[in-house]
């Protein structure tokens, strides 16, 4: 892996990494310090907010476009990083997540897919009418966003669990 590259530090062993972005995301498939395969991801944090969630909480419609737009975006992926490999989140999203979590008193930086599945359902009954102040959940569009696009991309490529590597501040 070329010099400078943020997977130096944090893979050790094989993983595929999820760092994403604003606009973009990039997912690798790693192994120790080198990158086996690379491809982008067509969305990120902000470009999924501009496209389809423009409420917040976001409203039922704008999470189903954006399910839509984030399963046409993993789909492509799915035979190039299928499971068999640790899933890494960094990136934007791994730190909104984090923080946004951390706030409502969740520090763990591992997550199931079942684990991931459950915070995302409250957030959508959330978005189906149910007090935030219920769910002790950030509502605002960015989270959203980020927890949709870790679940879509978990459940699509069949990763059972995600390791946040979220930026410290």
């Amino acid at each position: 892996m070329e010099s400078g590259n943020p997977f130096t530090q944090t893979a050790t062993a094989d993983a595929t990494v999820l760092d994403m972005h604003g606009e973009t995301s990039l997912v690798q498939r790693v192994a120790g310090a080198q990158t086996l395969l690379r491809a982008e991801f067509p969305l990120g944090v902000d470009s999924l907010v501009r496209q389809s969630l423009r409420h917040e909480p976001p409203r039922p419609i704008e999470v189903e476009l954006a399910i839509e737009l984030a399963e046409e975006a993993v789909m492509p992926l799915a035979a190039q990083f299928g499971p068999g490999t640790g899933l890494i989140l960094q990136g934007v999203g791994a730190s909104l997540i984090a923080r946004s979590l951390e706030v409502g008193g969740v520090a763990q930086t591992v997550f199931t897919l079942d684990e991931v599945e459950a915070l995302f359902n409250r957030l959508v009954s959330v978005s189906q009418g149910r007090p935030a102040s219920q769910e002790t959940l950030p509502t605002d569009a960015r989270f959203f966003a980020a927890m949709l696009m870790l679940r879509e991309f978990m459940h699509h490529l069949n990763f059972g669990q995600v390791t946040l590597q979220a930026i410290k501040e």
